[in-house]
């Protein structure tokens, strides 16, 4: 009885701890709960169970263009010339635009400064184009260095508008490494290698051009773009200041220009010189601006004017028929100014004007290229913001485009955009 009366004791006190255990606390599981990171500004977060901060944003854009168009046709004896032609019940009078953008901004502090990534992509969806994807940004910055896709180093104005057609600011990204020193009181300085092939405008192939003279049509075989593989990255290099009154930049870029066609080595060293401004003006309005720009090139007409035109292609050189090889020179200059009539409406204005001096040829095709020709561009707009980064704005843009030999050419352009970035 004794032993039994021990088991059974023993028994009830196990019972009575265990139970006393099972009213103890149990410690929860560590959460990682997303802290702000005020240290970069607005909208950063620390990703959890890191010390790096994300900014996570974007914009959502809904085009709607009108377009209107007249050709006057070549005043020598050229007449319509090969690509001549009316716009008629086949071109499109109107189209539209959606794109979707997804921005990704992350920075670290190191001991040999910040760390950042920033990646943008955005997603087009065009009047009888589908829906293509394009990676406009991908870089690294840790301290001065910079290195993946990016503007180029020679950008600094791009204009107070829209820009659905091309001015002649240069603007245009590309693949880079680059180093950025910083002077203080606002001045830096930056080097830049650059992946030549983001600025080519192509070797003009005196061939091609003989043949459409002969046949009137492009010939199978017979390449029009005599450029040659990419041998050298452009060297881009600037000077730049930015402080209370505004900010200025002086650039330069070197382009290697090589010929392809026939076996033949040669190259030349193509190049681009450009200065900018842009003065704040508070004194009017606050975010008032007015800002000027030009720039020179000989073979690097891409520093010049960013895109080909639609009616006329400048190219960087030709391979003339008698074996000669000639660089294209060109030159620009431009200005914006952009001004708020109340705190959330503004207009902006862009003026560009462009000269190009290429290979006369055998211009009996001369929208392809051979010839002088002359651009303007004229844009403006009126924006109202009814909301933080909402915008609907209207522009209207005009192209003239004078050849010295071929047909000369203006475009009009009507917009309506609804734009919200976050």
């Amino acid at each position: 009885m004794k032993i039994k009366s021990l088991l059974l004791g023993a028994a009830g006190a196990l019972a009575i701890t265990g139970a006393q255990a099972a009213d103890l606390p149990v410690a929860p599981e560590p959460v990682d709960y997303v802290r702000v990171c005020d240290a970069f500004g607005t909208g950063f977060f620390y990703i959890p169970g890191t010390e790096t901060c994300l900014r996570v944003g974007g914009r959502i854009r809904a085009d709607y263009y009108v377009w209107g168009t007249d050709v006057t046709y070549d005043r020598s004896a050229n007449a319509l010339g090969v690509f001549g032609s009316a716009r008629g019940r086949n071109n499109n009078y109107s189209s539209t635009r959606a794109r979707a953008y997804l921005r990704l901004d992350s920075r670290t502090n190191t001991e040999f400064g910040l760390l950042r990534t920033y990646a943008q992509v955005y997603w087009t969806a065009d009047s009888y184009g589908g829906t293509n994807t394009t990676m406009d940004y991908g870089f690294i910055q840790w301290g001065g260095l910079t290195a993946g896709r990016t503007d180029s180093f020679f950008q600094f104005y791009t204009g107070a508008t829209y820009e659905k057609l091309d001015n002649s600011f240069q603007d245009s990204d590309t693949n880079v490494l680059a180093y950025t020193a910083a002077f203080g009181n606002g001045f830096s300085a930056s080097i830049s290698v650059e992946d030549g092939t983001y600025s080519r405008r192509g070797v003009l192939n005196g061939r091609w051009s003989r043949f459409v003279s002969a046949t009137g049509a492009i010939p199978a075989g017979v390449p029009m773009d005599a450029y040659g593989g990419h041998w050298w990255p452009d060297l881009v290099a600037n000077l730049n200041v930015s402080q209370g009154w505004g900010s200025a930049q002086v650039m330069a870029a070197l382009h290697d220009v090589r010929d392809g066609i026939g076996g033949r080595d040669d190259s030349e060293l193509g190049w681009a010189v450009g200065a900018g401004v842009i003065f704040n003006l508070p004194m009017i309005a606050a975010g008032d601006t007015i800002a000027l720009q030009a720039a020179y090139a000989d073979g690097a007409t891409s520093y010049v004017a960013p895109s080909t035109n639609g009616w006329r292609t400048a190219y960087d050189a030709a391979r003339r028929l008698g074996g000669t090889f000639v660089t294209t020179q060109a030159w620009s200059i431009g200005g914006g100014i952009t001004h708020y009539w109340m705190p959330n409406l503004s207009s902006g204005l862009t003026v560009t004007y462009a000269d190009f001096d290429q290979w006369d040829g055998i211009c009996v095709a001369p929208r392809r290229g051979c010839g002088d020709f002359q651009e303007w561009d004229i844009q403006g707009n009126l924006v109202w913001s009814p909301a933080s980064g909402f915008e609907i704005g209207v522009e209207v843009d005009y192209e003239y485009v004078e050849p010295d030999v071929g047909d000369e050419h203006d475009d009009v352009v009507g917009l309506l955009r609804f734009q919200r970035t976050f």
